[in-house]
């Protein structure tokens, strides 16, 4: 570690027991979560087992992997997937990654396929499951048989399929025509179904449809009928209560509240400025469940920041006291008890059970990571708002540089990192995040910002963003790091931005069209919006549409805002880290970003990541990106960090 004359340590050169290994290894990551009576089934994927999907059981206090290890349970529908497994009376129903069908397992069991196989690799996808007492579920299907060369669409097809348990018969199509389905969920009878859709070229938080039909005896629908929703209003999670009454999230007033249907009109259970829903990036999400007493459990989002709560009939809530300072989409309930991730800053997400009136604070069934950090090396977020240039406001998560054992110099101000969420309509929150505390323990600080287009502060936020992505998203976070450099809190002459996907396209848009910034580090981040809409997926085929403008009618603003198209105005050293199979930024992106860059004789490095997709699933994987990261700011900024690692080579160019 370098001291200085005092004794003193400079910011990132600081040694920490927070390790790139750390980072890559210790977290597992939560993904689906159901109750089958009173058992917690969830998904956890695994990046010491190269990312794989497992399904993972608590029964009392046994933990016990379901299904077998040579299986990888995701779904791709939508490409980003969710809603990957559900279980009915010991019985697992999951969707295997390097097939895409569906299988069913007996608990101690081998799963058997009960879908046909697709005439493509992966050409029929099947996701978020209904289990019917009649024998049969329901799911979201994707036919990517159908946009094949021989196929008649132009686009793969998504319909709601009803399918056998037992796989003794084909799927059958139950509801067709419109470009997107989700969250297909029976009444407490089995009598009705309710579902959602959208088209292009709206997103499902732009606006949804809640359609409901009476089921027949051979399990079709009838009399079906829409009862909520509309392309400018966005509902999420429809769900029956015991009682068959309908529940669903309206974002009508403007909010995400919680809403029931009685006699045929909508009723909310409190109508204020907070968020009951998120944005429908994943199927399966859940943010409230109901309690045998009559109330709902759900998740509240006010300014940024969540809590679990309890709501009565008449509006009353009560806030359950956990330490958790995020929870994560995914709520349960068995009637008895609530079932959700949660964690803090300083607690690691865990999958935990909380009971009503049992006199216990929760229970443990599952922690992300068994890493053992000490609490004085984790730095404690501040919420800030701050004013942006054009007098609105925006929000950041501000960590500061903390290390128990440095005494950092008396006239030096650390070197700050913006960390930019993907998305863009989505959000961060302070949640237990080695790779935020593996630079802050080495000295940085660091801002996770949540700008305008971020979700959690209403519609009219993340609606800031339409038309204007690259740039009051850019401005929000160049004006973040003004902020804290104002304030004397960060070193203005080094500043660097970091983030993935739109995140990453924050990254190039901030060093083409600014100059605040001296470092950046793209992953996986988008560098042509025009490549963009012509060769994303379907999901998000037409999300530009709301962002940028309709293409190509709006051809002009796609290459104004493409940083690639503006490499010669960039200044400061670009790191590009991107995964060489993905399929919503493709690989081409980085290397025509990287052509310019070597071109304009900017200095850069690209990384590839071989068998890695749209985020990195493996653990070798992160450990050598956290590794080059700050490797790539020891380089820029003038520092030696404690670690080895590896060297980054910056290309200057033929002229360099």
């Amino acid at each position: 570690m370098q001291t200085n004359d005092e004794g003193r340590s400079p910011y990132g050169t600081w040694q920490s027991p927070i390790s790139a290994e750390m980072v890559a290894e210790g977290s597992i990551d939560f993904g689906h979560l159901t109750v089958d009576d009173e058992t917690v089934y969830w998904r956890e994927q695994r990046p010491d087992e190269g990312g794989r999907g497992v399904v993972v059981r608590r029964d009392g206090d046994e933990l016990e992997d379901v299904t077998p290890e040579d299986v990888d349970v995701r779904t791709l529908v939508h490409e980003y997937g969710g809603g990957d497994f559900e279980v009915r009376n010991d019985v697992v129903f999951f969707s295997k990654d390097d097939d895409q069908r569906l299988y069913r397992q007996s608990i101690g069991e081998e799963p058997k396929p009960i879908t046909p196989k697709p005439e493509t690799e992966q050409g029929l996808r099947y996701a978020d499951f209904e289990v019917s007492d009649e024998g049969y579920l329901y799911c979201v299907r994707e036919n990517h048989d159908a946009a094949a060369e021989d196929g008649d669409a132009d686009e793969p097809v998504t319909t709601l399929a009803r399918i056998p348990i037992d796989g003794s018969e084909e799927p059958r199509i139950v509801a067709s025509g419109h470009d997107f389905y989700a969250a297909p969920r029976l009444s407490s009878e089995g009598d009705r179904l309710a579902w959602l859709t959208w088209d292009h070229p709206g997103m499902p938080w732009d606006g949804t449809e809640l359609h409901v039909a009476d089921v027949a005896n051979d399990g079709g629908l009838e009399n079906e009928r829409v009862v909520m929703g509309g392309p400018a209003e966005s509902v999420f999670q429809p769900e029956w209560g015991a009682d068959g009454t309908l529940h669903a999230v309206s974002d009508r007033t403007g909010w995400w509240n919680l809403y029931r249907l009685e006699d045929d009109e909508w009723v909310s259970y409190r109508e204020e400025k907070a968020e009951y829903g998120v944005p429908q990036w994943l199927l399966g999400f859940s943010t409230y469940g109901f309690l045998a007493d009559g109330r709902v459990a759900t998740l509240v989002t006010r300014d940024g920041e969540k809590t679990l709560e309890v709501l009565g009939e008449d509006g009353d809530r009560e806030t359950v006291d956990l330490p958790s300072a995020t929870y994560a989409p995914r709520l349960v309930t068995d009637g008895e008890s609530v079932v959700v991730p949660a964690g803090g800053p300083a607690t690691p997400t865990s999958i935990v059970r909380w009971s009503p009136g049992d006199g216990r604070d929760h229970e443990v069934l599952r922690q992300e990571t068994d890493a053992d950090v000490d609490d004085d090396y984790l730095s404690r977020p501040e919420h800030v708002t701050y004013e942006t240039r054009d007098g609105a406001k925006s929000h950041a998560f501000v960590y500061p540089p903390t290390n128990p054992d440095v005494e950092p110099p008396e006239d030096e101000t650390p070197p700050l990192l913006v960390t930019v969420h993907g998305g863009p309509t989505s959000s961060t929150g302070p949640a237990f995040d080695l790779g935020i505390q593996y630079f802050t323990s080495r000295g940085f600080a660091l801002a996770d910002v949540n700008y305008r287009g971020s979700t959690g502060y209403g519609r009219a936020y993340r609606e800031a963003l339409y038309d204007e992505w690259g740039h009051v998203d850019v401005t929000d976070c160049i004006d973040a790091a003004r902020h804290l450099a104002d304030e004397g809190r960060v070193d203005p002459d080094r500043l660097a931005v970091s983030g993935g996907s739109a995140g990453g396209f924050v990254v190039l848009s901030a060093l083409a069209f600014h100059d605040d910034f001296t470092a950046g580090t793209s992953y996986y981040g988008v560098a042509d919006l025009e490549r963009l809409a012509e060769l994303t997926h379907k999901f998000e085929s037409r999300y530009l549409d709301q962002l940028v403008g309709p293409y190509p009618e709006a051809e002009a603003s796609y290459r104004e805002r493409s940083a690639s198209h503006h490499a010669d105005e960039i200044d400061a050293p670009v790191l590009l880290l991107q995964g060489e199979d993905d399929p919503v930024v493709p690989l081409s992106q980085a290397e025509d970003m990287a052509d310019a860059l070597e071109k304009n004789d900017v200095p850069h490095e690209l990384v590839v990541f071989e068998d890695e997709q749209h985020g990195f699933r493996k653990a070798e994987s992160r450990k050598r990106a956290s590794e080059l990261e700050l490797s790539f700011y020891g380089e820029v900024f003038g520092f030696e960090p404690a670690d080895e690692l590896p060297a980054v080579k910056l290309s200057i160019g033929d002229k360099g």
